[in-house]
């Protein structure tokens, strides 16, 4: 009799101990979980549209050690090479996205300078802006990929953080190397912009 209810007791003392260590485990994984979260490098998506306002592809941003690594998808553009740049205001606004200001370069100090006339024209030596991307090649079906990376930017705070104080812009152009990809539409010509949002 006595054996039994020591047994008892014991048994109820075990589950009691496992509910306890799974109640702690799970606490454990949670905390972790949260910090983890917390640690997580910041990252920022724009949705671009096009000068209808249909989606025409995702951009997706995350802050490393090297820079700001962008990856960037589309679908029903003109096929062909198009230039993709950020924009200095966090504005969209169709049909020619002029709100979206010029190309975003917190280093050049000539605020006045209009960098439209730069485009293709790096290899000649000039300055390129900090926000640049490589062109971004359009398959047959309408749609491309590009993975680059912005060295000199971040998403963090300051002037060269894409999520400054009036935020910035990813453009996509006509065309590029002074080709178009639409016919008789300026390979400049602003097709697509996403506003860039944490």
């Amino acid at each position: 009799m006595i054996n039994q209810h020591s047994h008892k007791i014991q048994s109820r003392f075990a589950s009691k101990v496992a509910v306890l260590l799974s109640c702690v485990t799970l606490t454990t994984f949670t905390a972790t979980t949260v910090a983890i979260a917390q640690t997580a490098e910041p990252k920022a998506t724009a949705s671009i549209l096009n000068v209808k306002g249909e989606l025409v592809g995702t951009a997706t941003f995350a802050q490393t050690p090297l820079g700001v690594t962008v990856s960037l998808k589309v679908q029903n553009l003109a096929k062909g090479e198009h230039m993709v740049h950020v924009h200095e205001y966090g504005k969209c606004d169709a049909p020619d996205f002029k709100t979206s200001g010029n190309h975003f370069d917190p280093e050049d100090k000539d605020d006045e300078h209009d960098h439209e006339h730069m485009h293709n024209k790096h290899e000649e030596g000039k300055h390129k802006p900090t926000g640049d991307l490589p062109n971004i090649i359009v398959k047959q079906d309408g749609t491309g990929s590009l993975n680059a990376i912005l060295p000199e930017l971040t998403l963090g705070s300051g002037n060269n953080s894409l999520l400054k104080q009036g935020g910035t812009s990813i453009m996509i152009h006509a065309g590029a190397d002074g080709k178009s990809t639409m016919p008789k539409v300026d390979y400049k010509t602003r097709i697509a912009c996403g506003v860039i949002k944490p």
